[in-house]
């Protein structure tokens, strides 16, 4: 099973514009860069509702032994380096997200390099010029940029591999439930070392919340919810490889309201039933599917995957058919999506791709 969660603000800080606040920019940027001798550093800010979140865990709507993935789109990258190393911290104050953009509406009001809410200094103490941290916690050696908690480390290391992040970030937002670090969001950014060293990582772009795409960021949580009880049904004969069986979406409609969680029954049946004298009409019996069953759901227009085949969607049974569940929560709406079928048998992998479409209104 897979939920979403939009971010609640975000913004990128510069080294080499300080006072700057982008909160209200398309993009967010993570990055090294050199003009010249003029070194410029790109880090990343972005803050979730942990409320939500606990409140998801208390009713049952997360597992507890869920994984959970910071997910960030890329937009576009300029110069990166083939291979490279992007970390995610908890930040250790508080931040506003503020009102400017980097290049059309600039303003001072909200986070930057050099204030986390436009007044307030990141720098708490210094000695001799030199930051001193609260233990725990680390930054930038003058404590700009941002403070985040050292014990908290999230990391996703990249070789020839696009630029998109999915960063297992689950030990942070454990921390954050539990109420043992203060939820202040995320740091995105290269490593102290990397931003010191003189290389030039060029620049990672990632859509940003205000995108005006569906490429917003998104906290993803993955648990297993498969159940698989039979009851009396008979299992379906024959392999889907060679097109012995047929499988419908009985409950499937085209539209679906947004941020609701909607059950798809899946129902199997013989292509050619074996014919007896009974009353039941065969063809409409309900088998079910092998147990190596699974979903995937995608954005049709753009064919971007938005849930892909994994062990997390396995399609489960009761004893009136096989089904999965949907949480269409952070989905955008007056989109087409498309969901797809993976069955595997014996080691072989059947898709079933039917058109089997939806709206989100």
């Amino acid at each position: 099973m897979h939920k979403f969660y939009n971010s609640i603000y975000d913004a990128s800080v510069y080294l080499q514009q300080p006072e700057q606040n982008s909160g209200r920019d398309e993009i967010l940027e993570v990055g090294k860069t050199y003009y010249g001798s003029t070194k410029d550093i790109h880090r990343a800010f972005i803050k979730f509702d942990m409320i939500a979140v606990s409140e998801s865990i208390a009713n049952g709507s997360i597992s507890g032994s869920f994984i959970a993935y910071l997910n960030f789109k890329s937009a576009n990258a300029e110069e990166i380096p083939l291979e490279y190393t992007i970390y995610a911290n908890a930040v250790s104050q508080s931040w506003s997200m503020g009102t400017g953009t980097k290049f059309d509406n600039i303003s001072s009001d909200g986070v930057s390099w050099k204030y986390r809410d436009g007044i307030n200094s990141w720098q708490e103490n210094t000695i001799a010029g030199t930051a001193v941290f609260t233990l725990g916690t680390t930054g930038s050696a003058n404590a700009e940029g941002g403070t985040w908690y050292t014990a908290s480390q999230a990391s996703q290391s990249f070789s020839y591999e696009p630029d998109d992040i999915r960063m297992d970030v689950t030990n942070i937002i454990h921390q954050w439930i539990s109420g043992s670090l203060p939820n202040n969001g995320f740091i995105v950014r290269h490593s102290i070392d990397a931003e010191n060293d003189t290389q030039d990582y060029g620049v990672l772009k990632f859509f940003s919340k205000e995108t005006n795409t569906i490429y917003e960021p998104t906290l993803e949580f993955l648990w297993n919810d498969f159940t698989f009880n039979t009851g009396s049904l008979l299992p379906v004969t024959g392999s889907a490889a060679d097109g012995d069986y047929k499988v419908v979406l009985t409950t499937l409609k085209k539209e679906y309201l947004e941020n609701t969680k909607i059950k798809i029954r899946v129902k199997g049946r013989d292509l050619y039933p074996t014919k007896d004298f009974g009353q039941t009409f065969q063809y409409d019996q309900s088998k079910y599917l092998p147990a190596t069953t699974y979903y995937q759901l995608e954005d049709y227009r753009t064919n971007e995957i938005l849930i892909p085949f994994s062990d997390y969607t396995k399609v489960s049974c009761d004893s009136i058919s096989n089904y999965f569940h949907l949480d269409l929560n952070t989905f955008s709406i007056d989109r087409m999506y498309r969901i797809k079928l993976k069955i595997v048998e014996n080691g072989d992998s059947t898709i079933i791709d039917e058109r089997l479409l939806f709206d989100i209104i």
